[in-house]
């Protein structure tokens, strides 16, 4: 994927060696994300559930998620870092974990996300659709899905307008 006019975003399954930088992104990210912890990150990343985006800087951008025993995959965290957002690189790791979890058999992609955060204008860009609010740990959440199906994906890719306002940051 070409990000910019001359660097190279490269999405793919993070390792053991990028524990460190996947878990110093999630710490800088903790009003976001709230506290992320290593052995969790750990454990996600040797089921092969982490993917990260690269580029010359190093890790820029990480997700962590869960393809459940049903038809559905859960996304826990996806932060990129504030230099890079608005460039790609959130779209690019969320279409890569609909491409998995769609070669999987999985039908949706579930997530919760704080109601006071710019990244709600994100999710709807790129096609979820709110299911409801929920309290969480100090702040309401609302509770995202997307429907994996052939049509939803194609129109995913080209979406921009939100109905919360400009694209969201991340």
């Amino acid at each position: 994927m070409t990000f910019g006019a001359t660097e190279t975003l490269v999405i793919r399954k993070a390792t053991p060696a990028d524990l460190d930088a996947i878990k110093a992104i999630a710490d800088a990210h903790r009003h976001e994300l709230g506290f992320v912890l290593r052995p969790a990150l750990a454990e996600s990343i040797g089921r092969g559930e982490v993917l990260v985006a690269e580029n010359h800087q190093g890790l820029i951008g990480f997700a962590e998620y869960h393809h459940r025993r049903d038809a559905q995959t859960t996304l826990y965290h996806i932060a990129v870092i504030p230099q890079c957002r608005q460039q790609g690189v959130g779209r690019a790791l969320v279409n890569a974990l609909c491409a998995e979890a769609s070669a999987l058999g999985k039908l949706t992609v579930f997530l919760k996300c704080p109601a006071d955060l710019s990244a709600r204008g994100f999710y709807a860009c790129l096609g979820f659709e709110v299911l409801g609010e929920e309290p969480g740990n100090g702040r309401s959440l609302i509770v995202w899905t997307l429907s994996l199906t052939e049509n939803t994906q194609k129109t995913r890719l080209f979406r921009r307008v939100s109905p919360y306002g400009a694209e969201g940051q991340i």
